[in-house]
């Protein structure tokens, strides 16, 4: 081994040019060495009690509960031995510990090398009592030896993400959103000077979020982003704003340069094909795949996704994708899937997911449809910021306009047998519509929100109900909000069989949200059943939970409609 830690690292990278490795390692804040970590861990374990003792916020995240440890990022010189391999020199250094940032510093994501590798820029979270509802993060240049991380971004702004150093390691692009509070606002290129600590933003007028950036050339920019249901990847003039797509279709994960070539390395997916590896000219977008990971699939039919257009409130555009089962024959009718994609911000894509793959639901027989209304991203920041405060407003609306004409236009889907399911956001949508409809056989809400109020009070991220709802619930105005959408207020009405779904490590809605909304249909004897996973959070993941998951998923729709 080049060098055995005391700790576990991750995010390991090598830079040939300086000689520097580097990787993220969680210790505790302030600590100078990794040993110093590992021996405030070996004391924290031996205690005799368990307590952990809060006194602001930010006590856990996602499904972890927060400690005195944050991931930083550390640098290890190394030397090329005698026998052409590579040994340590010294001992790894923390190159964010003495950064002058009150609080945790926590890096976030991952960090990238400058092209000399002498330094590193990285993404961390502005520390201070506004964490929970501040989305505020910078971009910080540190250097290898330990020099102090200096934020290049530094002021009023939202969350910044994906910096990438242009070929000479004079610039930084990266993205930011505008808003403090609202973690999806649109992200905005810019592009940061080092010499001059000037910053221009780019393509001001394009009206999409991208995520990713890399440098083409001194004056092009390489970005993925989400758009009409597909993850594409566009190059973008960095004087002129002007934005050219290379891929549109399907779906463009990850992307780097393939050193020496004018090529890009991605992984590429889509509805019916699981991801692989491909390689893409930057020039014309000539794409040639590389590998066959899963060349099972090959011999499976997997239903290829076709695009639906309806008209939903306020004469919006409603786009989605509907899969059809094997074998099938427009004679016929067939049940329907309705589902329904949460974040709310976020969208149904042509990308392959081991989460909410619409081919399992179109194997098992049901015609499939998903659709991206107000609230998803993709259409334009209009359409995105149009659930906001309209949580069972506009999305609804759409929802069930949209599946009026699809069921007007598609006559080899029963109207007797329609079920529909969501997770997160689709979750709460469930809940609302078993409140506002009874046009669905089933129901399945997975992680769903059940009282809009009582979530405030137990989520981590504040910034997002005080964004979604417009302000704080003990605010007399804003809670006027809150309670007009909360499902909770509409439980007399539900009558349509649900299965609901929670998990106990799910610590962005919590498990109670779950047993409130079976507590309510039990209690009204509406035919239900509470799937449980003591060992999940927000997301099932485990391979044998989530072989559970759908055969518990796809019993409960089957035996409904």
């Amino acid at each position: 081994a080049i060098v055995t830690t005391p700790v576990p690292i991750s995010d390991v990278k090598f830079s040939v040019q300086s000689g520097i490795l580097g990787f993220t390692a969680e210790v505790y804040n302030g600590t100078s060495t990794l040993e110093e970590t590992a021996k405030l861990e070996r004391e924290h374990q031996e205690r005799a009690d368990t307590a952990q003792v809060y006194d602001d916020l930010w006590i856990r995240h996602w499904d972890t509960f927060v400690t005195p440890k944050v991931p930083q990022i550390h640098t290890l010189p190394l030397v090329r031995s005698n026998n052409g391999g590579f040994s340590a020199s010294g001992s790894p250094r923390n190159i964010i510990k003495d950064t002058n940032a009150a609080g945790r510093l926590e890096a976030s994501n991952s960090f990238t090398f400058s092209p000399s590798g002498r330094q590193v820029a990285f993404v961390a979270k502005r520390p201070g009592r506004d964490y929970a509802w501040k989305t505020t993060s910078y971009v910080y240049l540190a250097g290898v030896d330990g020099a102090e991380a200096t934020p290049i971004n530094p002021g009023k702004g939202g969350a910044s993400g994906s910096p990438a150093f242009n070929k000479d390691g004079t610039k930084v692009a990266y993205v930011q959103m505008a808003s403090l509070t609202y973690e999806a606002d649109r992200n905005q290129i810019k592009v940061y000077d080092i010499k001059t600590n000037t910053t221009v933003e780019v393509a001001t007028e394009w009206d999409r979020s991208p995520s990713q950036l890399l440098w083409a050339d001194e004056n092009t920019l390489l970005a993925t982003y989400n758009d009409y249901g597909r993850n594409k990847l566009a190059k973008v003039d960095v004087p002129t704003g002007t934005v050219t797509p290379i891929i549109t279709k399907h779906a463009v994960g990850s992307i780097q340069h393939l050193p020496g070539t004018s090529r890009l390395l991605i992984d590429y997916s889509s509805l019916d094909s699981p991801t692989d590896l491909y390689t893409v000219a930057i020039e014309d977008g000539d794409i040639s795949r590389i590998t066959h990971l899963n060349p099972q699939f090959e011999s499976i039919f997997l239903s290829p996704p076709e695009d639906l257009e309806f008209v939903g409130a306020d004469n919006a555009t409603i786009h989605g994708f509907i899969l059809r089962p094997p074998n099938f024959d427009a004679t016929k009718k067939y049940p329907l899937a309705f589902i329904i994609h949460g974040g709310p911000q976020s969208s149904f894509t042509d990308s392959w997911s081991t989460r909410w793959n619409l081919n399992i639901f179109a194997a098992a027989g049901f015609v499939t449809v998903a659709l991206d209304p107000q609230g998803s991203t993709g259409y334009g920041q209009e359409f995105t910021d149009a659930i906001r405060n309209q949580w069972g407003g506009r999305p609804y609306q759409s929802l069930i306009l949209s599946l009026k004409q699809l069921l007007s236009t598609h006559p080899y889907i029963d109207q007797d047998r329609l079920a529909a399911l969501g997770a997160s956001y689709g979750g709460y949508m469930i809940n609302w519509i078993n409140g506002h409809t009874d046009i669905f056989k089933a129901l399945v809400n997975h992680d769903g929100m059940f009282s809009t109020i009582g979530t405030y009070y137990s989520t981590e991220e504040l910034y997002f109900p005080e964004t979604e709802f417009e302000g704080v619930p003990f605010d007399a105005e804003a809670r006027k909000n809150y309670e007009r959408w909360s499902p909770e207020k509409f439980v007399e009405n539900w009558k349509t069989p649900t299965l609901v779904i929670h998990s106990e490590k799910d610590y962005r809605l919590v498990v109670s949200e779950g047993i409130s909304a079976f507590t309510a249909l039990r209690r009204q004897n509406v035919p239900a059943k509470f799937l449980y996973f003591p060992d999940e959070n927000h997301w099932v993941l485990k391979p044998a939970n989530s072989l559970r998951w759908h055969q518990e998923v796809l019993a409960w729709i089957s035996k409904w409609t």
